[in-house]
């Protein structure tokens, strides 16, 4: 027996961060194009928990640097040959040992990398006309080992120092869970193993990081990922061993289109041994998702597993069968072996226990100042108020040649309008309804990706006095108010306005980082304090600088300084500033600072510093108060604008993209009677909502971007 599968998939963009640390440079120069690099590793993961982050000391690594799209010449090695490189995780974890070649010598070298997060290297069979292949093949009756892969192209002289290379995981993952039917009642039910039939061994291509396809492959290994005795209840619980979830890795689906007659190669099949009022039993089934072949006809096909993505994996025990439902996760995944407390969590930033994602909900890099690519991979998705569903504006390709979201200033054109991204639904158009007032078009809204496929997944808006894609807003300002209910991954929430506050100025004056009108327009300099400031009972001190003042000031404008929870004992320093993405531009040869990055896509860039109880901050000691130059941590905020309702250059009213580069908004999940709460910051134009700031009166048909924070409690 087998249920109908929700599927959902997100498109994976691995990329890659890279740390720029120049040696000195008679070592490589404009001329010659010969600088130095070193290779570091990193882990690919959405939200990259701390623990996660860096491998083990020793683990293996097999390397190519080529040019163009041949692997006949690595040129990590010496000579050139096309043999991988094997290096190691150092114990500092700076760098990946044992690669002696490390100079580009003019050349542009695109990276490839390879591990099992083991010391041991990874079988390599080099390529004639292609690019090699890794063998992954399963150890007798035992689970596969994660395997790893990164990409780095298109690296020269301009990238010597560190490139780190960002690893994704080439395997799917499964959380396993059992519970049995109602059925049972009080009669004891233990789950005694089980076992999953998968391919046998894969064929991992170095170029792209996939494994090969080939329709005849057949998933005929069978893995006891599970042996012992576990209590089934009637509630799903995890599987676990030794306190440990069970989360085993099987290979990604070898066939694209599958059809019902694939279901023997290519379905994955599970078999559970269990104990019912002491007899033992075992039940089997296949896993298998339902669709339409032909006009109309529902049938079976194989489930189809995708690489770096996690599945739920609930298997539910009846008298008469085996019922195993699989609900993909919207996100990659998350470490969730052990539960992590606050104190082994590192992130971007943490501050009074608040741990910050280091990127926007959906977005494929944490690094917006790489370059404009990065930062266009950085925005993320943009969701309404209280609904779960990621909206996107298709990406087109500018005059440089990025891929990007188009947007233009304040006018609401149709190349910018929002979709839902949700698999056969991305050409959905926004939907206009008059007033919400109608429940016949609120019964068909959907609010979660995993919703039916027959509801609505549209954008949806309204010009009308509720302003919110919900009914009087009976629904839009409750569902946020259970982490469980938000569109943040296991683990992850949104923020609260208190919690923004420690991170954001807490009023439209103290974050002036214009000097807008009405606030500071002919000052060089400001000083604001705020009482109950980040919480009540405490104070700050903010600093503006001008950048004019020719001091203080980094970034393309303005910066502010402040001295959060004055006078206590957990006090710290932060500055805020702005800066452009992309790289120097240049001219024979030479580069020109004060031109770096692309006026049209900029970060807030929030900064941490340490302090005292003694420390004090005013416009007289604001250069000497904390070492602004060493900030602890940092959290940067692409500024990517925001969905908005309003009128395009022809005056048709619609959602769109606007703003984008010079203004965001940022949803908390706090509500203020039929508004919600969001961060604001824009830093151009002239009108006095120029600042960061928090806004309490904002629409919840507003489409807004999400920055997540830790919460181990919420699964």
């Amino acid at each position: 027996m087998s249920r109908n599968l929700i599927t959902y998939s997100l498109t994976s963009i691995m990329t890659i961060i890279t740390a720029l640390s120049c040696t000195d440079d008679s070592e490589f120069t404009s001329d010659n194009g010969n600088g130095l690099f070193s290779l570091a590793s990193d882990k690919g993961i959405f939200t990259r928990a701390a623990s996660e982050q860096k491998f083990a000391e020793g683990t293996a690594y097999q390397l190519y640097a080529i040019q163009g799209s041949s692997f006949e010449q690595n040129y990590l090695t010496a000579p050139a040959s096309n043999q991988p490189v094997t290096g190691y995780e150092s114990a500092d974890h700076n760098s990946i040992k044992g690669i002696t070649a490390n100079s580009f010598n003019g050349k542009t070298l695109n990276f490839y990398a390879v591990t099992n997060s083991t010391s041991q290297p990874i079988t390599i069979i080099p390529g004639t006309n292609e690019a090699p292949t890794c063998l992954i093949e399963y150890p007798k009756d035992a689970p596969l080992t994660d395997v790893m892969w990164a990409k780095k192209e298109n690296q020269t002289y301009l990238n010597s120092g560190t490139i780190k290379l960002l690893f994704g995981h080439t395997l799917a993952k499964l959380n396993m869970y059992v519970m049995k039917h109602s059925e049972y009642g009080n009669i004891q039910v233990d789950l005694k193993s089980i076992a999953l039939t998968d391919y046998p061994s894969g064929s991992l291509n170095m170029g792209n990081g996939k494994f090969n396809l080939n329709d005849k492959d057949s998933r005929s290994m069978s893995c006891t990922v599970y042996n012992g005795t576990q209590t089934v209840n009637n509630i799903a619980s995890a599987v676990t061993t030794n306190n440990k979830a069970v989360t085993p890795m099987v290979f990604p689906t070898r066939k694209s289109n599958l059809v019902s007659s694939d279901r023997a190669n290519h379905s994955m099949k599970i078999k559970v041994n269990i104990q019912i009022a002491g007899e033992t039993t075992t039940q089997e089934t296949e896993i298998v998702s339902t669709m339409a072949e032909g006009v109309n006809t529902p049938v079976e096909v194989p489930f189809k597993f995708e690489s770096n993505r996690e599945y739920d994996m609930v298997i539910t025990i009846t008298k008469s069968s085996l019922i195993v439902t699989i609900v993909p996760r919207a996100y990659d995944w998350i470490p969730s072996e052990e539960i992590k407390t606050d104190e082994q969590m590192g992130s971007s930033m943490t501050i009074g226990g608040i741990t910050w994602m280091d990127r926007n909900l959906g977005a494929t890099s944490g690094d917006p100042l790489a370059n404009d690519q990065e930062w266009e991979y950085s925005r993320g998705y943009y969701y309404q108020f209280g609904r779960n569903i990621p909206y996107f504006v298709k990406m087109v390709k500018d005059s440089k040649g990025i891929v990007s979201a188009p947007s233009n200033g304040n006018w609401h054109e149709k190349e910018s309008q929002p979709y839902p991204f949700i698999v056969d639904k991305e050409n959905e158009s926004p939907i206009a309804i008059e007033w919400l007032q109608n429940q016949t078009y609120f019964s068909q809204i959907a609010q979660n990706p995993t919703d039916a496929k027959d509801l609505m997944f549209n954008y949806y808006y309204t010009n009308g006095p509720y302003e919110d894609w919900d009914i009087r807003h009976q629904t839009s300002g409750s569902n946020w108010k259970s982490a469980q209910k938000q569109p943040c991954p296991k683990g992850w929430r949104l923020p609260t306005v208190d919690e923004f506050k420690l991170v954001i100025p807490s009023t439209e004056s103290a974050g002036d980082i214009t000097f807008s009108l009405g606030q500071h327009p002919h000052s060089n300099m400001y000083t604001q304090e705020e009482i109950n400031d980040p919480e009540p009972g405490s104070s700050s001190i903010y600093v503006g600088v001008r950048k004019d003042v020719g001091i203080l000031t980094v970034g393309r404008g303005n910066s502010i300084y402040a001295l959060k929870r004055k006078g206590t004992n957990n006090a710290y320093f932060l500055r805020w500033h702005i800066e452009k993405a992309g790289i120097l531009p240049m001219d024979n040869k030479h580069t020109d600072a004060s031109q770096a990055g692309d006026k049209y896509r900029n970060v807030l860039v929030i900064s941490r510093y340490p302090a005292t109880n003694s420390s004090s901050l005013s416009t007289d000691n604001v250069a000497k108060a904390a070492n602004w130059d060493k900030p602890v941590e940092q959290i940067k905020l692409p500024i990517s604008g925001y969905i908005h309702v309003g009128n395009d250059s022809k005056n048709i009213d619609r959602p769109a993209l606007i703003y984008s580069g010079t203004e965001a908004v940022y949803w908390t999940s706090s509500t203020a009677g039929d508004n919600s709460c969001t961060v604001r910051m824009k830093f151009a134009g002239d009108s006095n909502s120029s600042q960061i700031m928090i806004y309490n009166s904002e629409i919840r048909s507003n489409g807004c971007l999400i920055r997540c924070v830790r919460d181990t409690k919420t699964n």
